[in-house]
């Protein structure tokens, strides 16, 4: 009779004990996960970019990305198109570290632990960009005594290198399927950060006739090291594999 109430009890108390977990565990295999940067062709040094991302942990991860752009590219217009050719190289990588829960509703403090990164998360990145900038060929002066040939100075190439690195914050969103009722492979991650960025400009001290526009808050003709504040916003779309 004892051992009958002791079932009854616990059968009893099992509902309540599950209510009071409301963590849903979401499994799934992947651990990588491919991301397009489509804001980056807003940008001034417009490049189409991608990377990936990797699960180490259950809270931890790393992401690298690497972008080219041409001159032609910026969908909203860039001083780049003042030089005879340009082309902009960019890497980034970055390590992050997640809460471990995605929270989907607060009300009810229901949350889901999935196998690949989703949720909030705090990262340090660094990153490197390369522009490569050529000014067309200019007309030199004419030595009239004795006379001589005009002399041309030729095309003149400007590397401009920068380097640095952000604290950022964001969210990973997973994005739900309702005829399914299962989170599909589709990902949205929204960040933003500060940061501080070094940069120089090799051949500048070539340059012979530095007059154009150099874009907002830089200059292809600054000579030595300079160093400066940087801010870093954006979102990516992912696929998970």
């Amino acid at each position: 009779m004892k051992k009958a109430l002791l079932f009854l009890l616990l059968s009893l108390m099992a509902p309540l004990a599950r209510c009071q977990d409301s963590t849903l565990v979401y499994q799934h295999p992947a651990r990588f996960i491919v991301k397009l940067a489509p804001l980056s062709l807003l940008d001034q040094d417009a490049t189409v970019q991608a990377g990936l991302e990797y699960r180490l942990g259950q809270r931890k991860s790393i992401q690298g990305e690497v972008g080219y752009g041409w001159q032609t590219l910026p969908l909203l217009g860039s001083d780049l198109r003042k030089f005879a050719a340009a082309e902009v190289w960019r890497g980034r990588a970055e390590i992050r570290f997640y809460s471990g829960r995605y929270r989907t509703n607060q009300r009810q403090g229901i949350a889901i632990r999935s196998n690949y990164p989703v949720g909030n998360y705090w990262a340090i990145d660094g990153l490197f960009k390369q522009i490569n900038v050529q000014k067309a060929a200019q007309p030199g002066r004419i030595d009239v005594n004795p006379p001589v040939p005009i002399d041309v100075t030729g095309p003149q190439l400007i590397r401009r290198y920068v380097i640095g690195s952000h604290v950022k914050v964001g969210r990973q969103f997973a994005f739900y399927d309702p005829q399914r009722r299962i989170f599909s492979r589709v990902l949205l991650d929204v960040y933003a950060g500060a940061g501080i960025r070094f940069f120089t400009n090799q051949g500048a001290d070539q340059v012979t006739d530095p007059a154009c526009g150099c874009g907002i808050g830089r200059s292809f003709y600054y000579r030595g090291i300079g160093v400066s504040p940087s801010l870093s916003a954006g979102l990516k779309l992912g696929f998970a594999l």
